[in-house]
């Protein structure tokens, strides 16, 4: 999942949650680094108490009232096949529900269970291969109609859509593996109305059959991408405005870029959610601000921001103020699952050299510096995150966090690199730190162009295939905490396609894609040492790109915003069980 704060991480497939990861980022800003990577507890919960709603009250709790989320950027996508982004992914998941999801307190423990569904999946045969869920009885969408299990199979086949293929794509892989997922299916507006693989025998029942075993498929179900879309709804690329809701809360009204609002949806039945409490009565997300101006709001708690909170982690200038008594309490922090990485266009940087020139060139010290120091989180040196399951910490190249002048003389041995486009987000801490990477760059000799990108198009950006650029800064974290959920989706050359890539170091390499395969086929119990042995070969022979730093975040709310805790399963600040103190 990409980022604008973090995720969630598993450990043994169907069995425990190890610690916290998702998928990419956008996280502008600061960080809370409050020490050691955190390993997170869980299990996937067949219990009928946990699959049952209503969801569990929160002591103390209060319905009413209107929470406000300040943002410096809008959404990128909020249609679910669409949606990968983890702050995007909060917020859909009050307008929709996917199949599975995720019940958290903020202790660190995270249950997967049935959301849509009565239980996490029934696995038919007891080889992975075919699943089965059950809808619960009473589901609505928000016109008080019924939710069916044709919309989920809908809602998946329209993520195969090349114009909405910005969402995960872990089943539509499955179901069609060894090679580009959707290079024979084209969704539901090429003629095709169903993928194979997928049926739905009654109102109440989807199945999923797939050519090889999928145990960790539970977890893919708890992504945006199982939402129901009923087709007489689906207004395609329009669906990003409005989603129809099947969720607590529907689009009350939405001016991109300015503000989204969000009341509550009628039809929804808390009888059937187990994992959201709903408590406001009201969400409004409001964009287009400075981070320093959002930080200072909430430092200051006047009362018109008292019951507001924010996605956007606190910029250098307002970390000391943050520290006072009566701000310090209202602080949210944590490392996250995500790493940064200095991304490398390798289809125009094909010399592995230039690459090992620009490895020692960053100056990692300085890019964290520029949105937090230590705050921020701390500097990376294997792709994968600590957080991930079997992590072994190694650092092939050994370059000093500031970078190494006289190793990239050495490397270049006299030769000029080729000038570089550096591009980032157009926000303020994002256009900072770039211009640091780029000090850094150009004293160790290279010319470096800045090439600032609207924060609400940046992933779609540099995930084009013929994309411009030649450095970029992204960040990627796992959907649930093993390799399979970091490596294949960056790596695996053959996913490759024309738009909406996350293998943004266009990386292509045969050896790799076999041991991929490899990997996959093996017990549960040994894929983790072999992911990290692939990280690590993945660096050492190829350097596709560089990581920068391991992630953390660090953000503020307001004086009358309840049960605020980080988000295990986002690596943000969690919306399920908020509530608006009186």
């Amino acid at each position: 999942m990409r980022i604008k704060g973090g995720a969630l991480i598993v450990g043994a497939l169907a069995v425990a949650l190890t610690a916290a990861g998702c998928s990419e980022t956008t996280n502008d800003g600061g960080g809370g680094n409050s020490g050691e990577n955190k390993t997170q507890t869980g299990s996937i919960s067949y219990e009928a108490a946990d699959n049952t709603g209503p969801a569990k009250a929160v002591e103390g709790a209060t319905k009413g009232g209107t929470l406000t989320i300040m943002q410096v950027a809008d959404l990128e996508h909020l249609d679910p096949a669409r949606n990968y982004v983890n702050v995007a992914s909060l917020t859909g998941s009050l307008i929709y529900r996917a199949l599975n999801g995720y019940q958290e307190d903020g202790s660190g423990k995270m249950l997967l269970v049935g959301d849509l569904a009565t239980n996490p999946g029934t696995d038919v045969n007891k080889d992975c291969k075919v699943w089965e869920f059950k809808l619960r009885d009473g589901l609505k969408y928000e016109d008080g109609s019924a939710i069916t299990s044709k919309d989920v199979a809908y809602g998946i086949a329209r993520s195969f859509a090349p114009e909405l293929n910005e969402g995960s794509h872990y089943i539509q892989g499955w179901l069609y593996p060894g090679g580009t997922y959707n290079a024979t299916y084209k969704g539901p507006y090429e003629g095709g109305q169903m993928p194979q693989g997928i049926e739905t025998p009654d109102d109440k029942t989807i199945k999923f059959t797939f050519p090889e075993p999928h145990c960790d498929l539970p977890y893919a179900a708890a992504l945006p991408v199982t939402a129901p879309v009923p087709q007489a709804k689906d207004t395609k690329a329009n669906y990003d405005l409005k989603p129809f809701s099947s969720g607590p809360y529907k689009v009350k009204s939405y001016t991109r870029d300015n503000v989204l609002e969000l009341d509550r949806n009628p039809n929804w039945d808390p009888n059937t959610d187990p994992i959201r409490n709903a408590y406001p009565d009201a969400f409004k997300l409001t964009f287009g601000l400075e981070a320093q101006q959002i930080s200072e709001r909430l430092v200051a708690d006047a009362p018109a921001d008292q019951a507001a909170m924010t996605w956007q982690d606190a910029p250098p200038a307002v970390l000391p103020r943050t520290t006072a008594a009566g701000v310090v309490e209202r602080v949210v922090k944590g490392p996250t699952q995500y790493v940064w990485y200095l991304g490398i266009n390798n289809q125009r940087i094909t010399d592995k050299k230039v690459r090992e020139a620009l490895y020692y060139g960053v100056d990692r010290d300085a890019a964290l510096k520029a949105i937090g120091g230590s705050a921020a989180g701390t500097p990376a040196s294997t792709l994968m995150s600590p957080t991930t399951a079997g992590f072994q910490d190694y650092d092939v190249y050994n370059a000093p966090d500031t970078g190494d002048v006289n190793k990239v003389k050495e490397i270049l041995g006299g030769t000029t690199p080729p000038p570089l486009v550096l591009a980032h987000t157009n926000t303020a801490l994002r256009t900072a730190q770039a211009e640091a990477i780029r000090a850094s760059l150009e004293k160790a000799g290279f010319k470096v162009t800045l090439k600032a990108i609207e924060a609400t198009s940046y992933y779609d950006e540099i995930g084009r295939k013929n994309t411009p650029y030649d450095i970029y800064l992204h960040g990627w974290g796992s959907d649930w905490p093993t390799g399979s959920t970091i490596i294949p989706p960056q790596y695996d050359g053959r996913e490759i396609v024309d738009e909406g890539n996350y293998n943004l170091a266009y990386f292509n390499d045969q050896s790799v894609n076999t041991e991929i395969d490899r990997i996959r086929k093996l017990p549960a119990a040994e894929q983790d040492a072999a992911w990290m042995a692939l990280d690590k070969k993945i660096l050492q022979d190829f350097l596709p790109e560089i990581p920068l730093y391991y992630d953390a975040t660090y953000v503020l709310h307001g004086s009358k915003v309840g049960n605020a805790f980080l988000s295990d399963s986002y690596g943000a600040f969690q919306v399920a069980k908020v509530y608006v103190k009186p």
